[in-house]
């Protein structure tokens, strides 16, 4: 009695083979807009919410996207259609590769540079991810420094300024923003415009009845605001 072959397996669609790629993979189009993505791209890019029209320049910093451009244009230009270079994000560092496609499209494959500083960050007990490192614009590239280097975080528009001890430096985060992201039992709101890293407070001073606190350079004064007396002096035992 013959028997009938099982029918063979139908080939993986497009979409399950990229969701399973081991590295990250973005699809672009000839506008350089995003066709497909992994979850491995969406996790080193910190771009869950990305869809296909999105721009691939909007997924990176504004310090990052000089970078992009010139690699896509890169292989573009390059002989083999193909170019490649390390791109530091808000979250680590990423060697990148683009290939061209016979559509004219980009094909960008992406692998991180220490894994385990681009998984998960620790997390508070509100499900809020920590910053593990900040970014910085310095030199027209982002630089990444450990957070407990900042003395203090100061409003400058939709950025904000942080005081180190090579000086001050532009942050590509919002003061709102990263007062959701820094340890709050360090990194205080003092003030409408300031948070403040407590460990790195060398004085409290009152004068006319207003605070202020001065930093351990020695001549940073820091407003403290009315509604942020009562639980400065809680933290600080004035």
């Amino acid at each position: 009695m013959s028997r009938t072959a099982p029918p063979s397996p139908a080939p993986a669609s497009f979409e399950y083979r990229l969701e399973h790629t081991p590295v990250g993979v973005v699809v672009l189009d000839p506008g350089r807009r995003i066709r497909a993505i992994n979850h491995t791209a969406r996790r080193l890019l910190r771009a869950e919410a990305a869809t296909p029209g999105t721009a691939l320049l909007d997924l990176h910093p504004p310090a990052a996207r000089v970078k992009v451009r010139w690699l896509l244009d890169a292989a573009e230009n390059a002989v083999d259609g193909s170019a490649a270079m390390v791109i530091t994000t808000l979250f680590g560092s990423l060697v990148a590769k683009v290939s061209l496609l016979d559509d004219d499209g980009y094909c960008l494959m992406l692998h991180a540079l220490g894994e385990t500083a681009m998984t998960a960050a620790p997390v508070d007990e509100a499900g809020r991810e920590r910053l593990l490192k900040l970014p910085l614009l310095r030199n027209g590239a982002t630089e990444l420094i450990d957070i407990d280097q900042v003395a203090c975080l100061s409003a400058q528009g939709h950025y904000a300024e942080a005081l180190t001890a090579q000086g001050r430096f532009l942050c590509p985060l919002s003061l709102a923003a990263l007062g959701q992201r820094v340890d709050g039992t360090v990194f205080v709101r003092v003030h409408r415009r300031h948070l403040v890293n407590l460990r790195r407070v060398r004085q409290a001073q009152r004068q006319d009845g207003r605070w202020r606190l001065m930093l351990d350079d020695g001549q940073t004064l820091i407003p403290v605001g009315r509604d942020k007396v009562d639980l400065l002096r809680r933290l600080l035992a004035l």
